[in-house]
């Protein structure tokens, strides 16, 4: 029988995923930033929707490059403010858009409706275009090589539209999109640009200057003076210390990371040399929903492929905020 010859039913491939994710980077006059949204990468290659507001894995990853050059892959700080930050962004956009929802308009919601944010200010705003200037499309490989990018596929940042009045001439509400990391961009009633960790640290009420206040301790107090033998003050010293040290939480009470700076967080160098296979590898790394930043001083066009790790989210390895 034909059928004899076969592995057994338990080591049928399940969920047949693309995980293997090429990139094109052009040349650059000098150092660019250029983006990659892993979500939107794989919604592409596997004509499947996958959510950006997840952590996504990558196994490994790699640089085709025929120079000598140095890339650096970036992603936001994996910390307790960029997971709030995100989740008030969100809650705040899914209930400016409830104000919408049948019955009211009779429109409902998109069928792939999503929270969709930049990484930074810097990064371009994806429109239905091609030319999406700094954000990378995977690419696929023909003849001799040559690189072909999708170029109908739509995936538009999620825009706000704000209901404070900014008296324009020509009554339109103020609009405008979310990135994580760095200060907001454009002004008052005119914003391009909102970054969802310096609005998130704008609105809470951070930890007293001093806790506990102890200004109040006497030092002459007789009490207190009961067991200071010494002539040079022990426990008058002592007091100084506790009084003094560590009385201030263990970081800027003022700054959050992310709030004034693009402040990402580096997880790999790779350097390419003239000579040596031209190809350079990484280790892996949690890319905090999907967005990576790709730094490099390389003059001419190079090769980024991520290794996407396996799971059961559409057959990747997923992790919700």
């Amino acid at each position: 029988m034909a059928r004899a010859n076969l592995p057994a039913k338990k080591y049928k491939k399940s969920n047949p995923t693309q995980l293997r994710i090429s990139f094109e980077l052009p040349a650059q006059a000098g150092a660019v930033s250029t983006y990659i949204d892993i979500a939107r990468a794989l919604s592409i290659v596997n004509r499947k929707f996958y959510r950006q507001g997840l952590y996504y894995y990558v196994n490994s990853v790699e640089v085709y490059n025929d120079e000598q050059a140095v890339v650096d892959f970036m992603t936001i700080p994996d910390t307790w403010v960029t997971r709030n930050a995100w989740k008030r962004g969100f809650q705040l956009f899914q209930k400016m858009n409830s104000m919408a929802d049948d019955p009211i308009s009779g429109i409902g919601r998109p069928k792939y409706h999503d929270f969709k944010v930049k990484m930074t200010a810097n990064q371009s705003h994806s429109n239905l275009s091609a030319a999406l200037n700094n954000n990378l499309l995977p690419a696929f490989y023909g003849e001799n090589g040559v690189a072909s990018i999708p170029s109908n596929s739509e995936w538009v940042h999620s825009v706000f539209v704000s209901a404070d009045s900014n008296q324009d001439s020509d009554g339109d509400a103020d609009q405008f999109v979310v990135h994580m990391t760095g200060e907001h961009s454009g002004q008052d009633n005119a914003w391009n640009s909102i970054g969802l960790i310096k609005s998130y640290a704008d609105s809470r009420i951070t930890v007293p200057l001093e806790s506990p206040e102890s200004d109040v301790v006497s030092q002459t107090d007789p009490l207190m003076n009961i067991f200071d033998f010494s002539d040079e003050e022990q426990m008058n010293d002592i007091i100084d210390n506790l009084r003094d040290d560590n009385d201030n939480p263990p970081y800027d009470r003022d700054d959050y990371i992310g709030e004034f700076r693009r402040d990402l967080n580096q997880v790999a160098r790779i350097g390419t040399e003239v000579g040596l296979g031209r190809v350079g590898r990484a280790s892996g790394f949690c890319a905090p929903f999907g967005l990576i930043c790709i730094d490099t001083d390389a003059r001419t066009s190079l090769r980024v492929v991520l290794n996407i790790a396996p799971g059961t989210y559409h057959g990747v390895y997923a992790e919700r905020v």
